[in-house]
């Protein structure tokens, strides 16, 4: 292990205890994950109206990189004023040790990701799931400056019973603001292990070589590369070779979609994937269109089981 690596650790011992701003005590109970610039552990709120509740504790690690620290901080407030039900929601936040700023989460073990590789979601829950995601995108579209979020994938996107929570706001972008770390170094921190360049965008692409902005129609094809891995059980998205990160996005031919509204979802999830951003529809266009297939999958649905989720 390097020096920074070694520096850029958080290390928590078993019932260790942290305090918040609030006062409140939360205990660690194990580690759940590292990213680019935090490490998440599920803790026990220890005291405070949450007492017994577990949470997922998320500490910023990279102190050898201090600009991201402002980038963290940037999305713990973001987290903490939004309303809609479909980002994760915080309750807390704070500093350990001075350094490590951190933010205290709902805590949903279940990601998209397990959900797709289970293959027991019925065709009316994937809808209802993509319906859940759009309104959130069309949430941070509206938004001054709008949100771009940039890393949405399955392993993202949390599952709590039927509701479907966009989480990990690590790599947002408001409007025009200027990033401070490399696209190169962007794109790492996106990539997660296992996962290298399978949820690039042609819009982050060109905005990584300096050839255009970056807007809110980049988490529209994301989105759609989530879509294809939902309906089709496997993304599209070719892997990068010759230019690594800054190589053009190649599509492989979308997967068979099931169903008798199979054709119709097909076809929407094609033009999320555009590449001309001119002929990509935004997210509230987006969510009416996946509103009447819902409803079309749901009345059937109805029909025959009486219920439909």
């Amino acid at each position: 292990m390097s020096g920074s690596d070694f520096i850029d650790e958080v290390m928590l011992d078993f019932k260790q205890g942290i305090q918040a701003s609030s006062r409140h005590w939360y205990n660690n109970i194990q580690w759940l994950g590292r990213g680019g610039s935090a490490v998440t552990w599920l803790m026990l709120a220890g005291s405070g109206p949450f007492k017994g509740t577990p949470f997922a504790v998320k500490i910023f690690r990279r102190v050898s990189k201090p600009e991201r620290r402002q980038s963290f901080i940037n999305e713990m407030k973001f987290l903490g004023e939004c309303e809609h039900p479909g980002i994760m929601r915080t309750f807390d936040d704070g500093v350990y040790r001075e350094d490590h700023p951190f933010v205290v989460a709902e805590y949903l073990p279940r990601t998209l990701a397990q959900t797709i590789r289970a293959r027991t979601t019925s065709m009316v829950e994937k809808l209802s799931f993509m319906l859940q995601l759009l309104s959130t995108l069309e949430y941070l579209s509206t938004l001054e400056p709008a949100v771009i979020h940039r890393d949405i994938k399955p392993q993202n996107v949390f599952v709590k019973g039927g509701a479907c929570v966009l989480g990990d706001f690590g790599l947002l972008k408001r409007g025009d603001e200027i990033d401070e770390d490399s696209p190169e170094d962007i794109f790492k921190r996106s990539a997660g292990p296992g996962m290298p360049f399978f949820y690039r965008t042609p819009d982050q692409v060109s905005y990584a070589r300096n050839e255009a902005e970056l807007t809110v129609a980049s988490d529209v094809f994301q989105l759609g590369l989530v879509a294809a891995e939902m309906f089709t059980g496997r993304n599209p998205e070719k892997r990068a070779e010759h230019n690594g990160f800054l190589s053009d996005v190649e599509l492989n031919q979308l997967g068979f979609v099931p169903g008798s509204s199979g054709g119709m979802i097909a076809a929407i999830i094609r033009s999320m994937l555009e590449t001309d951003t001119a002929n990509r529809p935004d997210a509230g266009s987006l969510l009416e269109q996946w509103k009447g297939v819902f409803f079309s999958v749901a009345s059937q649905q109805n029909a025959i089981e009486g219920r439909v989720l």
